[in-house]
């Protein structure tokens, strides 16, 4: 039994360092997409603030699922 619980600690760990990185890569996304957007369609400045907020909240999102399959994982 210790084996597993040192294998399930393990993936916990794993999964949950996950987290900051979606966090900023989604910002960071967002933002060079909101970058590219504005430059090619003319766009105004705010376009930059809403893509990069967008890119957080998809990385908030992915956090949730994350957290959603740990749960579901140290249940059973």
């Amino acid at each position: 039994m210790q084996k597993e619980d040192f294998y399930k600690g393990v993936k916990t760990v794993g999964f949950l360092s996950l987290v900051p990185f979606m966090m900023a890569v989604g910002a960071i996304s967002g933002y060079f997409a909101g970058v590219f957007l504005q430059k090619k369609f003319n766009l105004p400045a705010y376009t930059v603030l809403i893509c990069a907020a967008f890119g957080f909240a998809m990385g908030v999102r992915e956090m949730v699922k994350i957290l959603k399959v740990l749960s579901k994982m140290n249940k059973k």
